[in-house]
């Protein structure tokens, strides 16, 4: 005999018999939207689609309360069941840091997901991103051309000189706002949220402690890797988290740092193996012409966000609801 599970009201219970399902279905205590599940299944799946399990007659109505009669009598019959597929929602609470240590693979394989079921949006989203860094990084090599314009090769104007330096802080800044923009639109990708262009330029209330913040982990970060490279890598891994946190928990400098030291704590050497594992990938995505980088980009970009959310609310945060495709950190 075939044993089931179903959840009711947040709670897992079974083992029953499907006879038994359908007997706690027919005196309503199993919605259509309770999630069910049995060792031949997948994943768990609304009762409502289970074919036989739910009888549409018992799970519209009380049991001796006939429907009422429609104004058209002509009319098709209306149903009362207004239970949603995604009604059986589950909150998600932020977890002890450290205790439950992201996996790779998982956190990239999530990423492969989101980016097929998104992929239009974030394509979009993608093109103008670039669109914009790499049409700034033409016009200051435009107007550097124009600027050393009738000098000798190899030797730079001091006009071209210092518009080279102006610029690029210029560009450094527009690049940390884009990515400010860019991090709160993969935030909500991942979460399950809507996301949009418009996105990219909302976070501009950010812009200077991102800059100030940028300015510290850059410092820090260069004189570990001048301690013989191995201290500036466990800075990257410790504090990389900075930026988005700052446009997740809008923190300021220091707290962002704190924040971000304390979700990997437990979880270093994993996030170590995940850069190296998106490295790659990227490789990989680069042999055919670079064509490949149009999907890996995009799923390299998202797992690392969804390891970001596996170490605030466990793995759950890389899960759907069971049965659905809607993210569990819906509502977050």
């Amino acid at each position: 005999m075939t044993e089931w599970f179903y959840v009711r009201d947040g709670q897992q219970n079974g083992p029953v018999s499907f006879e038994e399902l359908v007997a706690l279905a027919r005196r309503g205590e199993l919605k259509a939207s309770d999630n069910v599940w049995n060792e031949t299944m997948q994943g768990w799946k609304p009762a409502g689609h289970v074919e036989g399990l739910i009888d549409t007659s018992y799970a519209a109505y009380e049991r001796g309360t006939p429907p009422a009669m429609p104004s058209n009598p002509y009319a098709a019959p209306q149903s009362n069941w207004s239970e949603s597929l995604h009604s059986s929602h589950v909150e998600l609470s932020e977890i002890e840091p450290g205790s439950d240590v992201i996996d790779p693979m998982d956190c990239m394989s999530r990423g492969i997901e989101i980016t097929k079921r998104k992929f239009l949006d974030i394509f979009l989203i993608g093109i103008v991103y670039l669109g914009i860094v790499f049409g700034l990084s033409m016009v200051s090599n435009i107007i550097q051309a124009v600027l050393s314009s009738g000098q000798n090769p190899g030797e730079p104007t001091t006009a071209s000189f210092v518009f080279l330096i102006i610029f690029q802080i210029v560009f450094q800044i527009f690049t940390i706002f884009m990515q400010l923009g860019l991090a709160r639109a993969g935030l909500n990708i991942v979460s399950g949220k809507q996301a949009s262009i418009g996105m990219l330029f909302g976070e501009g209330n950010k812009l200077i402690r991102a800059i100030l913040a940028s300015i510290l982990y850059g410092i820090a970060v260069m004189i570990g890797f001048l301690l013989l490279i191995v201290p500036g890598i466990y800075i990257a891994l410790r504090y990389g988290q900075f930026m988005t946190a700052i446009v997740d928990r809008d923190l300021g400098i220091m707290e962002a740092f704190d924040y971000s030291s304390s979700i990997t704590t437990n979880n270093r050497m994993n996030l170590f193996l995940f850069w190296l594992l998106a490295i790659v990938a990227i490789i990989i995505g680069m042999i055919p012409c670079g064509l490949g980088l149009i999907f890996i980009g995009p799923v390299v970009w998202l797992a690392s966000l969804v390891a970001y959310r596996w170490m605030q609310y466990g793995r759950d945060a890389a899960k759907d609801h069971p049965g659905t495709d809607t993210p569990m950190l819906t509502g977050i």
